[in-house]
């Protein structure tokens, strides 16, 4: 987003309100992709060191 905004067409384009929602409902959707994304690693490191944890035993 910050590379962007150093090119004038785009700046430009923020001043649309059409377009400046867009890129916030892209960035939020963006967010919840990772925010879910991270949670299943984690899940998934969990899982895998309960197990080799289970393993050692």
């Amino acid at each position: 987003m910050l590379k962007l905004l150093q090119y004038e067409h785009f700046r430009k384009e923020l001043v649309s309100a059409q377009c400046a929602k867009f890129i916030s409902e892209q960035q939020i959707l963006h967010w919840q992709h990772y925010s879910r994304k991270r949670m299943r690693l984690q899940q998934a490191l969990a899982e895998q060191q309960q197990q080799n944890h289970a393993a050692g035993k």
